[in-house]
């Protein structure tokens, strides 16, 4: 009997925490420093698997560290269909992140949807480029592998069971009341029956973002004039129009490094065409190499909605979505062979010749347009 209570009693210890959060997370290292924790049912489909590209050997190489933050303080919660993810912060801890802002360094206090959009002037999560991923001053990093829309709040909630409560304070006296009282935790809420996260050591903050670039394959440097300057020109430009252009900012002295060409160099665009417009563009080949001689990179204006008029339309239509936009197809880029027609014709008509880049326009899940 007596057994029988201790093994009753080991089992509650056991559950009462998976009952209390939903459920534990399993954690494992899978590199130096990097950590790999899954709790519930992920997505089939996330960021890692739509990036498709293998972690960086150079992550093997890095030297181990001790886990970060306090496992027992990470809690997950499965309801109604919803991942809860809750994980501690110190008093003085600072975080950084999120995804592409423009007014805002400091995230900690700060309330988010990380949600693909076109900018609306404000740092709320909506933006070109969000991501799931943030990093301390304390020197560690956290990454939620999810593609979904996630809620994020980053020590802006205060709940009832905290250990480090802020001080109650009377707004009608105390001169140091505040609306976004003190939080001790970031909490996100992801709309998926599991989650995959990542934590990253450090031990300084750098390093937790090198763990995390390491993951994610490592990626490339862009090329120096890619952070140079640059001009757009009106979209029916011609190519003497565009080489005047350029010339107009050697006389002046300014400094060009590439010129976007709007949408109007294809024969049709928005729905696009992706091919060149010769009655401006008769000679495309020998146009980007002029305009390269004079140190002027070209990069091209356009979006992935295949227009009727296209010579890929009727071989790329099988690998598209339901809808159109602008009347244009939109190719499930996930699916390799709408990849491989959509890169095929860009190889061909434009890499080959010397084009240096591309702006993707239109496809930032605006909800004006779709």
């Amino acid at each position: 009997m007596r057994h029988l209570k201790t093994a009753l009693s080991a089992l509650l210890l056991i559950c009462i925490p998976a009952l209390l959060f939903g459920q534990i997370i399993t954690w494992k290292e899978i590199h130096p420093g990097v950590w790999k924790g899954t709790a519930g049912k992920p997505d089939a489909y996330d960021l890692l698997k739509a990036a498709e590209t293998a972690a960086s050997p150079a992550l093997a190489k890095l030297p181990k560290q001790d886990f970060p933050l306090d496992r027992s303080a990470i809690a997950f919660q499965l309801n109604n269909g919803k991942s809860y993810l809750r994980l501690p912060l110190q008093r003085n801890e600072q975080l950084y992140g999120f995804g592409l802002n423009f007014q805002t360094i400091h995230q900690r206090g700060r309330i988010m949807q990380l949600h693909a959009d076109h900018y609306g002037k404000s740092d709320n999560g909506r933006t070109h480029a969000p991501v799931p991923f943030y990093v301390s001053s304390l020197g560690y990093g956290v990454f939620v592998n999810s593609a979904k829309y996630i809620d994020v709040y980053a020590g802006s909630g205060v709940r009832k069971d905290s250990k480090n409560p802020p001080k109650i304070m009377d707004r009608n006296t105390d001169k140091n009341w505040e609306a976004h009282p003190y939080s001790d935790a970031v909490e996100m809420l992801i709309p998926a029956e599991g989650i995959e996260i990542y934590v990253f050591a450090g031990p300084k903050p750098i390093n937790a973002i090198e763990r995390f670039n390491l993951l994610s394959g490592g990626g490339c440097l862009p090329p120096r004039w890619g952070l140079g300057f640059t001009q757009r020109v009106h979209r029916l430009y011609t190519a003497d129009q565009v080489k005047q252009e350029a010339i107009a900012f050697e006389e002046k002295g300014y400094p060009l490094d590439f010129i976007g060409l709007e949408p109007g160099w294809q024969t049709k665009s928005y729905p696009c065409t992706f091919e060149w417009d010769r009655s401006r563009f008769p000679d495309p080949a020998g146009f980007v190499k002029d305009m390269d001689k004079m140190g002027v990179k070209i990069n091209l204006w356009t979006n992935p909605y295949v227009s009727p008029d296209a010579s890929i339309y009727k071989a790329i239509a099988p690998y598209t979505g339901s809808h159109t936009v602008w009347n244009g197809i939109v190719p499930d880029l996930s699916m390799p062979q709408a990849r491989k027609i959509l890169f095929d014709q860009f190889e061909k008509e434009h890499v080959k010749i010397g084009v240096s880049g591309y702006k993707i326009d239109e496809v930032d899940g605006y909800d004006s347009y779709l």
